[in-house]
């Protein structure tokens, strides 16, 4: 039977930041830090902790600043950093936990675009990181009156909730995903305008950090997926200096892989990458 736990820890600045976990009923062979998307929390991938744990490996899984059961305004950001300082205690809180187990990082959409950042610095104790759907840039244009509006309003208003574009039936083909996604309280539906020109800024900031990049890396991608576009993340990864480095596509996957119709053969594909890098 599965091992669980959850609490809270404090960032660096103070903000309360919420974790969950999952291990298998023995010693783990690996540890996985997992990293949601933006406006996502750690309590949609239980399934994927379970299906880890199912497979040797304890999993922590992070509810960053804004989302989910951590504190903070929602879907918000004073600054980009901010989200980098989050990952550097947590990612401290998943070496201890770990013991002697190698440890690895799983990021998806927006959490794969922090943990990118966050390679960049070449963080202690990483085996290697795994990144799903990585947001390095939109797969459509934003709608231009909304982006004037952002701009008028980002010195006035920053922190001011607007809706966004995102449909449940964008994130799986899985009816029953989208039905969860709809009714779950927890997931955002808005954003901010601070938000949008600090994570568009770190996207900008992304040329020229491959080349700091030299980790064991794993990305995945849908061929079909809406929201991040699967070319920039192509492009980015060409750049990575690893030597080590692997890209799989998903024929008509949209962009949450864990969460699609045929998962299973998404985190079996994690699953056998971890275990051969550990």
């Amino acid at each position: 039977m599965a091992r669980r736990d959850e609490g809270f820890f404090s960032s660096k600045d103070g903000t309360r930041l919420f974790w969950r976990s999952v291990g298998p009923d023995g010693p783990a062979t690996a540890m996985v830090g997992v990293v949601h998307g933006y406006g996502d929390h750690s309590g949609r991938y239980v399934h994927t902790l379970d299906a880890l744990a199912d497979r040797g490996f304890s999993t922590l899984a992070l509810d960053y600043r804004g989302h989910g059961k951590a504190d903070g305004k929602r879907a918000d950001v004073i600054k980009w950093d901010d989200y980098l300082d989050d990952m550097n205690v947590f990612w401290g809180r998943v070496r201890e936990a770990a013991g002697a187990a190698p440890c690895f990082a799983l990021g998806h959409s927006h959490g794969a675009l922090i943990v990118t950042h966050w390679l960049a610095r070449r963080p202690e104790g990483l085996k290697g990181a795994v990144l799903t759907s990585p947001y390095y840039k939109l797969a459509f244009e934003p709608p231009a009156l909304k982006l004037f509006g952002a701009k008028l309003i980002k010195g006035l208003l920053p922190g001011l909730e607007i809706g966004n574009e995102l449909k449940p039936e964008q994130l799986s083909r899985d009816p029953a995903w989208q039905k969860s996604t709809a009714e779950d309280p927890l997931y955002l539906h808005v954003t901010t305008p601070r938000w949008f020109f600090e994570h568009t800024a770190a996207q900008d900031r992304l040329a020229g950090l491959g080349a700091s990049i030299t980790q064991p890396l794993l990305m995945l991608h849908g061929t079909s997926d809406p929201i991040a576009s699967r070319p920039a993340a192509r492009a980015f990864f060409d750049t990575v200096a690893s030597a080590d480095k692997t890209w799989k596509e998903y024929v008509d996957f949209r962009h949450e892989l864990l969460n699609e119709t045929g998962k299973e053969e998404v985190v079996g594909d994690i699953s056998q990458w971890i275990s051969a890098h550990r």
